[in-house]
């Protein structure tokens, strides 16, 4: 029998429109009224949710500039043009940037092997377009996703770009990247004492002892990291249930998306059990911080910018020493 790859937009989930696509080995649930969120992604191999939900918070529509914490239901969400809400360049930005709570018109194709999902929307702060087009092989476990950013302004635009996605963990979970530094946020080095600023991937040493960021702890430890991998040697990041050996991992332009942000609530945060894998274009998350350190991005006046992300589904490994643009998995 050949492998057939399925999307039925005629769907609504919760009351909003959804989009599934569909194939032998994943299925995955769009809400574009929603920021074009990925709610929901079956790994059916293993009968396995990857993204993380909020068990207090379902989706629901948030107005434009909502405290994104409070609406924070989970999935993945993208952040554009920053994260902390700012005034800059003479304009209010909102919190975690102008996609996530917007609206996305849409459309599908399909053709005899594949489906796509076109999401496309304009900037409300900022003078921008994005189309997203998110493509599903019939005998794939990746989602492939293209992006094409235009800034129609007649100025240059400073901003962050990044991946949200939200997923599932446990005590057997492990993170993997290419960093080679990471860079502690001040106010979350509950883990690593709060004179240590910069460590060396995967290895902390600490005033605590040595710390291995690769490991999730348990939600009894009651912390929270959010740090900054950079100096990436290449581009990709993954997260592994090392118990049932399958895992979740991005592919990813490492000139465009240049750190990989991690923000893991270990019971510490809102008594939440999540960890965020989040590529992005800069650090820190203050834009006015990153621009004046020289580490924010920037499209010129008119220009505009295509990239790609892979989203790639994989098993019979327990650490990830690598992952190519084709979905191979190199074990560690």
């Amino acid at each position: 029998m050949p492998d057939v790859v399925r999307i039925d937009a005629e769907y609504t989930w919760r009351g909003f429109r959804a989009v599934v696509m569909e194939n032998r080995h994943l299925r995955a649930l769009f809400l574009p009224e929603l920021g074009g969120k990925l709610w929901s992604l079956i790994d059916k191999r293993h009968d396995r949710e990857v993204l993380w939900h909020n068990p207090r918070m379902l989706p629901r529509s948030a107005p434009y500039g909502a405290a994104y914490d409070d609406w924070f239901s989970g999935g993945w969400d993208e952040l554009f043009p920053n994260d902390a809400p700012t005034a800059y360049s003479g304009e209010a930005y909102p919190d975690h940037g102008e996609w996530w709570s917007m609206p996305f018109e849409w459309h599908v194709s399909r053709d005899a092997t594949s489906c796509s999902l076109h999401l496309q929307r304009n900037g409300v702060v900022t003078n921008t377009s994005v189309m997203r087009t998110i493509t599903l092989d019939a005998d794939a476990c990746v989602l492939q996703i293209a992006y094409t950013l235009t800034n129609h302004s007649y100025k240059p635009l400073d901003y962050l770009w990044k991946l949200h996605p939200a997923m599932q963990i446990s005590a057997s979970s492990r993170i993997d990247m290419p960093a080679t530094q990471v860079l502690l946020d001040a106010g979350f080095r509950d883990r690593f004492g709060a004179d240590v600023a910069t460590v060396q991937w995967p290895f902390a040493h600490t005033s605590h002892g040595i710390v291995d960021m690769r490991v999730v702890p348990d939600a009894a430890v009651r912390s929270c990291d959010f740090y900054y991998g950079i100096d990436l040697r290449a581009g990709w990041c993954a997260l592994t249930d090392t118990m049932h050996r399958c895992g979740a991992g991005l592919v990813f332009d490492p000139h465009i998306f240049r750190s990989v942000w991690v923000f893991g609530a270990y019971g510490g945060w809102r008594d939440l059990y999540v960890a965020i894998l989040e590529p992005c274009t800069g650090y820190p998350y203050r834009l006015e911080e990153a621009v004046h350190a020289g580490t924010a991005s920037r499209i010129a006046a008119g220009d505009t910018l295509q990239t790609a992300v892979h989203l790639v589904l994989y098993d019979d490994v327990s650490g990830v020493s690598h992952i190519g643009w084709d979905g191979r998995v190199t074990p560690a």
